[in-house]
């Protein structure tokens, strides 16, 4: 597949990627390789350690996992809260009124410059001054606010990645702007969605980890408490949360893989181009872009 600003490299190019590439390998293995050694020279992989990750007489297995159940709760919470106010974002930054395209990307533009754990603690502290909230609540409210709007920039880019004969073709039928919005591009841009919704979940998830900060007992932090206990194994602790969120990030970045290849084959859906904060969007398309190419190049025939 190429580019147009570079072309296809050729077979000395090709080699000096293989090169790299192995080169690449080669010290990541050498790292890895290091770390277990120092692991093992300081006592970290004394199987005591890890003795009560697998005690599930103990109840603490049981413990951190109903700490991840609190993980994805806030995820879905948040993330149903801010795929409703981004949707409605996106409709405001492309609506004809200037009013509220100016005010839609104020929002925007405001809440996604500001660092998530500030509108965490925002959404805790800051509120708690006026209503006693949980930290359930002000979690979900930090995150409502970032992931609303960034959620709002792929809406807006989901929307306009539909050709314009669309809006047009509709507007030849005598359909208002909205009509044309509701019946004729929304259904078509929200298919297209989907595989993004699916990956920015992913993200939130991720963030929610940021609970901590206000003492919500998500995942991480019932590690930390984990570790409190004996043995002292805190690094143990905080190793079998992140396999836990490993777990359930990897299936969803999965998911989010699957669905923007169906899409793309079952509707012939064109890439969402990314904005700032979309970085794991704009990966997401780049890797079903590589796939994609792989899929489309011809097996090479090797006659007798």
């Amino acid at each position: 597949m190429s580019s147009v600003l570079t072309e296809d490299l050729g077979p000395r190019g090709r080699q000096r990627v293989r090169i790299a590439t192995w080169i690449s390998l080669a010290a990541v293995a050498a790292i890895i390789a290091f770390a277990i050694y120092r692991f093992a020279a300081t006592g970290n992989l004394a199987p005591e350690l890890y003795q009560q990750f697998i005690d599930f007489d103990e109840g603490w297995p049981q413990f951190v996992i109903a700490g991840l159940g609190n993980t994805i709760k806030a995820a879905l919470i948040a993330m149903v809260f801010a795929t409703a106010i981004g949707f409605i974002l996106a409709l405001a930054r492309i609506a004809q009124n200037g009013v509220l395209r100016v005010l839609a990307r104020v929002y925007i533009d405001v809440f996604r410059s500001i660092p998530l754990l500030i509108l965490i603690l925002f959404g805790f502290f800051g509120i708690q001054q006026f209503v006693d909230i949980s930290q359930l609540t002000g979690l979900i409210i930090g995150l409502t606010l970032y992931n609303s709007a960034v959620l709002a920039e792929i809406f807006r880019a989901g929307i306009l990645s539909l050709s314009k004969g669309q809006s047009e073709a509709a507007s030849s039928l005598g359909m208002t702007y909205w009509q044309s919005m509701q019946l004729v591009i929304l259904p078509q841009a929200v298919r297209r969605m989907i595989p993004a919704i699916v990956a920015q979940l992913a993200t939130l998830t991720k963030d929610t980890s940021l609970g901590f900060i206000i003492g919500y007992e998500e995942a991480l932090r019932r590690a930390g408490a984990l570790a409190q206990a004996p043995p002292s194994n805190q690094l143990q602790a905080f190793i079998f949360a992140g396999i836990l969120y490993f777990i359930v990030i990897f299936a969803l970045s999965r998911l989010a893989r699957y669905l923007e290849l169906r899409s793309r084959k079952r509707y012939g859906a064109a890439r969402i181009e990314g904005a700032p904060g979309m970085e794991d969007i704009d990966a997401l398309s780049e890797e079903v872009d590589i796939e994609e190419a792989e899929l489309a190049e011809p097996t090479p025939v090797i006659s007798a």
